[in-house]
């Protein structure tokens, strides 16, 4: 058997593979016998971005800063209480 066509079923036969067990998990998924579970923890990458970007543009805290004031203040005028008073900074 030629060494390209050995190359070639193998390849095909880990795209079935993977095809089968894409299928198999998007019906367990539809039966509900498998959930994906949120992930726990910090804000993982995004978070660390936010911290370089403030690290290279210290100004990008003053946009933060204002952003966090604007949720506190929208918050309270919806009536939610979260135990967060809304001061001016």
């Amino acid at each position: 058997m030629p060494f390209w066509l050995t190359i070639s079923l193998i390849v095909a036969g880990i795209a079935a593979g993977l095809l089968a067990l894409d299928r198999l998990s998007r019906r367990m998924k539809r039966r509900a016998r498998l959930y994906r579970r949120k992930p726990q923890g910090g804000s993982g990458i995004p978070g660390t971005l936010t911290a370089l970007h403030q690290l290279v543009e210290p100004e990008i805290r003053h946009v933060i800063e204002d952003r966090e004031q604007r949720t506190v203040i929208v918050d309270d005028q919806d009536g939610k209480d979260d135990g967060q008073a809304a001061r001016p900074r």
